[in-house]
């Protein structure tokens, strides 16, 4: 798999507008993991907490805050986002079995398309369709 660039968070708005695209205006004080391209990921770790503490450790002394991919993210697993992130955003569509958010800004620029979606806090913004197979109904925390 494709390693990322580690970018400030200017930096990344610079190039790709962000500040204008998230709710919270992508300002966390931390440094941005991008992804150029499309990318494919196999399996259910991506995003999650072991993937965000190898981030960690490519990146130190910097803190991530913000995981980017600048096209489309396809995820052959479920995308379970770790709440250590700040905020995820993707440029262009986003397809996966399923997505779990808590407590992390999530930003998809195209389409997203699922089987099952599970975001407790409402953090998820999408500009494109939003299609999910299996809308989670359920109300337990």
């Amino acid at each position: 798999m494709q390693q990322p660039i580690v970018i400030s968070e200017q930096e990344l708005d610079r190039r790709h507008g962000t500040r204008a695209r998230l709710a919270s205006g992508g300002v966390y004080g931390c440094a941005c993991a991008v992804y150029e391209g499309d990318l494919t990921v196999d399996g259910d770790a991506w995003l999650g907490d072991e993937h965000w503490s190898q981030l960690q450790l490519a990146a130190a002394p910097q803190d991530i805050g913000t995981i980017v991919v600048t096209g489309d993210l396809t995820v052959r697993g479920e995308l379970r986002v770790s709440d250590r992130l700040m905020c995820a955003v993707v440029l262009g569509d986003l397809v996966a079995r399923a997505l779990f958010i808590f407590e992390t800004e999530f930003y998809v620029g195209g389409d997203l398309r699922v089987d099952r979606l599970q975001d407790r806090d409402e953090y998820l913004t999408v500009e494109g369709e939003r299609v999910v197979a299996e809308p989670d109904e359920t109300d337990d925390d």
